[in-house]
C-alpha cells in the first residue's frame, strides 16, 4: 500500500512550486545577484568567494552547471525562481523547507570547450543562446554572455576540429553582443596565448589542456569583476585590479 506522503509527492510530480518568502526577502538593498550558467569551469572557479577574494561589495554569485551545451532547463528552473520546480528526489524534499532561491538580478550565459564540437549544430547552438538572452530580458533580469575558453595546442592537435569550432562561436558570440547590446565577459581573451593563434596558455592549465589552474582563476577573477564594474558599477569597482598575466 502506498503511504500518503506517497501518493501526494507523485500527485505534485512536474508541477511549479510555490514557496512563501519569509518576511524581509526583498532584494531591495541587496547585492546584485549574478547567476552564471555554466559548467566544469564554473564549478572549480568558486564563485560566491569572489567578493571576498577582491574585497569587492554590490555582487553576490552563484554558479550553477549543466553538463550538456543546452543549458533551456537549468535557465527554465533560475527564471522561475522563487518559485522551484518539483523534483522527485530526497535533496529536493530535504531542501524545500529552505529559503526560496533568490531570484537572480544577472544571468550570465557560458558554455565549455567540452561541447565543441558535438553532436549540436553550429547554427543550432547560436540559435538557443539567443532564445536564451530573449527569454532572460523577457523577466526583466540583466543578461551577459560569456566566450568558451580555448584549449591548449597540444589539445587541439588530440581533438581536431575542437579549437576551430569554439573559436567560430567566439567570433558569432562577440559580433552578436556588440549588434544586440549585451554585456560580454571575454575569458577567451583573458587566458589566449595571443590574437592570431588562439590557444589556452601552457601556463594557464591543470594539466589536461581544457581545464583550468589557480593562476587561471585568479586572472578570471579581475575579468568577471572589471566586466561587471563597466556594465553594472558599485561603490567598490575602482579598487578592481585585473591580476598580472
Amino acid at each position: 500500500m502506498r503511504t500518503i506522503a506517497g501518493v501526494l509527492a507523485v500527485g505534485l510530480a512536474g508541477l511549479w512550486v510555490g514557496v512563501a518568502q519569509p518576511a524581509g526577502s526583498s532584494s531591495v538593498g541587496k547585492p546584485m545577484r549574478v547567476v552564471l550558467i555554466g559548467a566544469s569551469i564554473g564549478q572549480e572557479w568558486n564563485l560566491p568567494q569572489l567578493p571576498e577574494r577582491l574585497r569587492v561589495s554590490g555582487y553576490e554569485f552563484e554558479a550553477l552547471q549543466a553538463w550538456q551545451f543546452d543549458k533551456s532547463e537549468t535557465l527554465d528552473e533560475t527564471l522561475v525562481r522563487p518559485t522551484r520546480k518539483f523534483h522527485l528526489t530526497p535533496s529536493y524534499f530535504k531542501g524545500f523547507f529552505r529559503e526560496s532561491p533568490r531570484p537572480a538580478d544577472l544571468v550570465i550565459l557560458k558554455e565549455c570547450a567540452s561541447y565543441f564540437p558535438d553532436d549540436t549544430p553550429s547554427e543550432r547552438k547560436k540559435q538557443l543562446l539567443m532564445q536564451w538572452v530573449r527569454e532572460v530580458k523577457e523577466k526583466n533580469i540583466k543578461v551577459m554572455v560569456a566566450t568558451v575558453v580555448p584549449v591548449t595546442r597540444e589539445r587541439a592537435a588530440r581533438d581536431p576540429g575542437k579549437l576551430e569550432s569554439l573559436l567560430a562561436y567566439n567570433n558569432w558570440l562577440r559580433d552578436y553582443s556588440r549588434m544586440e547590446g549585451i554585456p560580454l565577459l571575454d575569458l577567451e581573451a583573458a587566458v589566449r596565448t595571443g590574437e592570431r593563434e588562439r590557444y589556452l596558455r601552457d601556463d594557464l592549465t591543470s594539466g589536461d589542456g581544457t581545464h583550468l589552474n589557480h593562476k587561471a582563476y585568479d586572472i578570471l577573477d579581475g575579468v568577471m569583476a572589471q566586466t561587471l564594474c563597466r556594465a553594472f558599477p558599485s561603490n567598490t569597482c575602482p579598487q578592481v585590479r585585473v591580476s598580472a598575466k
